[in-house]
Parts: C-alpha cells; sequence; structure tokens
C-alpha cells in the first residue's frame, strides 16, 4: 500500500545547519513540527466571462517551519535565539532590529522517527537550504505547564547557482551525510 516518503504519522528530529560541522538536533518536540506552504495566485479575468476567472498566474509560494521545542540545552536555545554563550552559562536575549536574515540562514534537514529511531533512509528526509529562526516565547513558571520554546523558521528561495527558486527537496539523494 503506498505511503508519503516521509511517513504517515510520528514526530521528527530537526537537524540545525544540516551539512556543516557545527550541525546540531535542536533538541526534543513537544506539540508536533509543522512544515506549511502556501501558494498565492492572481485571477486573469475578461469583461466577456463575468466575474469568473479565465486563469489565474503563480505569484510565489511562502514556506514556514513550526516547531516547539521542550527541553533544550543552552548550545541548543543558542543556536535558536542567534545569540553568543558568555561565561559558559549566560545566553543574552536580543533585540534584533534591521538585520538580514538570509546570509546567515542555515539548512535544516527533518528526520522522521519510527519507534523512537531516527531514519537513516534519506529518501525519507526532507532537506530546507536556507531557514532563519525566528524565536518567540511565553515562559509559564507554575506547577502544571511544562516549558517549551516555540520557534517558527522563515525558509527562504535559494539564491545559489543551481538551486535558484528552490526552498528545498523531500527526499534526498542516498549517501547524503547522517546528521
Amino acid at each position: 500500500m503506498p505511503k508519503l516518503p516521509f511517513g504517515d504519522v510520528g514526530p521528527c528530529e530537526v537537524i540545525w545547519d544540516y551539512g556543516e560541522s557545527g550541525a546540531m538536533l535542536l533538541g526534543v518536540t513537544l506539540g508536533g513540527v509543522s512544515l506549511k506552504m502556501e501558494t498565492e495566485t492572481v485571477d486573469i479575468k475578461e469583461d466577456q466571462a463575468g466575474s469568473a476567472a479565465v486563469d489565474a498566474v503563480f505569484t510565489g509560494s511562502v514556506i514556514s517551519l513550526d516547531c516547539i521545542f521542550s527541553r533544550s540545552t543552552l548550545e541548543q536555545i543558542e543556536a535558536m535565539l542567534q545569540g553568543t554563550i558568555e561565561d559558559g552559562q549566560v545566553l543574552p536575549i536580543l533585540n534584533r532590529v534591521g538585520c538580514d536574515m538570509y546570509d546567515d540562514a542555515k539548512a535544516i534537514v527533518l528526520k522522521p522517527l519510527c519507534g523512537n529511531v531516527v531514519s537513516t533512509d534519506p529518501a525519507e528526509w526532507i532537506h530546507l537550504y536556507h531557514c532563519y529562526p525566528i524565536p518567540g516565547f511565553d515562559l509559564m513558571f507554575d506547577v502544571d505547564t511544562q516549558r517549551t520554546l516555540p520557534i517558527t523558521f522563515k525558509v527562504f528561495v535559494s539564491k545559489e547557482s543551481g538551486y535558484e527558486g528552490e526552498f528545498g527537496t523531500i527526499g534526498m539523494a542516498s549517501g547524503s551525510a547522517v546528521i
């Protein structure tokens, strides 16, 4: 019976800065990982067709990756908040204003899990070429609420030669790096 290449149900790992020496697992999630693509179009109309569209034109797509991380280490939070740990234990929370994102965007790979085992088959992975984390949090300190760090990654189309206009791939070539 057919199924999606990355499975039909289950969690995934989120690998940040994939393909580079600093690649890291961003931690476990609570509440899922949502990869969303929205494509917009503009209707083409003619008086003779009234208000009905006679054609349509694509005007672009937007992809975002929403993750809710739980139990992250300070190093994982450092990567997600794009800060720098000071004195080995202090991470300033920055107010970023007027900063470009594309040049600091990094690749992300999503790897599905089955039975708590991470897929080692690159054909099941999703590769996003240029992602930048946009942090936001609402930390609750009480006896019932587990604290989480929700991060939305803005996914950019590639400007790199040979990949112009691509966001990434569903599936990767065999022999792709495990981390």
